[in-house]
């Protein structure tokens, strides 16, 4: 699945993706690989790291509940259910590897 540093880096930092409202962890990523340009990188924390404008390709990854310990979904499937849910605006501008400036 590819995809832009922007829309990586948001997925990974939005509160709602992670957490319950309660604000305790709900999920959390292992097993993961991703290419950055070109160049593949095996560790979640890169993710903060990346340039809004890198070219990602999400290679590996699974999703695991807290709850159950279980596997939720890949990486690849729980992003792609995050960017549907994003309105039109903000969906685009993650395409686009844009930001909104003040």
């Amino acid at each position: 699945m590819k995809t832009n540093g922007l829309a990586l880096k948001s997925f990974y930092a939005d509160a709602q993706v992670w957490s319950g409202q309660d604000g305790k962890p709900l999920y959390w990523i292992d097993n993961i690989s991703l290419a950055v340009n070109g160049l593949e990188i095996a560790e979640d924390s890169s993710i903060q790291m990346l340039h809004d404008d890198d070219d990602v390709q999400i290679l590996t990854g699974n999703i695991y509940s807290y709850e159950d310990l279980g596997e939720v979904a890949t990486l690849a499937e729980y992003f792609k259910r995050w960017q549907r849910n994003l309105d039109p605006a903000q969906h685009s501008l993650h395409d686009a590897g844009s930001r909104i400036k003040p």
